[in-house]
């Protein structure tokens, strides 16, 4: 008997969200962020239509979005994530990887040519990240992971940590995330 191949992800293909205002979706991800548009889809479904369009992200991975009318949707839906369902803003969110921080620099500096406004900037001891929301209401991420070695933990501890009860998290660990007002 012979055993069946394993298999799991190889890496993200895509990730999708809603969008109510495509050229803004457009004009965020392609001009501001410089991600180029690489497939679009239209289809009719029942009495409306949708289209499913993605910005590639480089290795095969692309950003998508659903843009969608008469489909089943609630005519009031929110395309913003975690505010829209009552959570902090902070808490889905999409992360982008640079590689260097003279990257994050020049993506800061690419931001603020194309006239957009950082949420706030992060120094989380393993990386540091910058902050900013789309014209959909989903925060985005920029990060550079500046100890590999604080990052990469072990399984088994990762394991310890995610199962540490509430109550025996420590104070010394208390973190400010509130990233409402925009900062220069």
């Amino acid at each position: 008997m012979t055993d069946a191949p394993t298999s799991r992800s190889k890496s993200l293909h895509h990730v999708a969200y809603a969008t109510r205002d495509v050229e803004a979706t457009y004009a965020f991800y392609s001009g501001a962020l410089g991600l180029p548009l690489i497939h679009c889809e239209n289809h009719r479904q029942g009495d409306g239509w949708f289209r499913h369009f993605f910005f590639d992200m480089g290795g095969g991975e692309c950003l998508a979005f659903f843009e969608v009318s008469d489909i089943g949707e609630k005519p009031d839906y929110s395309t913003q994530i975690s505010l829209g369902l009552g959570l902090p803003i902070w808490v889905n969110h999409l992360a982008f990887r640079l590689d260097t921080l003279e990257e994050l620099d020049a993506m800061t500096r690419r931001l603020a040519s194309q006239g957009m406004r950082k949420l706030r900037e992060i120094d989380h001891g393993w990386c540091k990240s910058l902050y900013l929301v789309d014209p959909n209401g989903i925060m985005v991420e920029f990060c550079v992971t500046t100890d590999a070695a604080e990052f990469g933990q072990s399984e088994a501890e990762a394991l310890r940590l995610l199962r540490t009860p509430p109550d025996e998290i420590p104070e010394a660990s208390r973190k400010e995330t509130s990233v409402a007002k925009p900062v220069s």
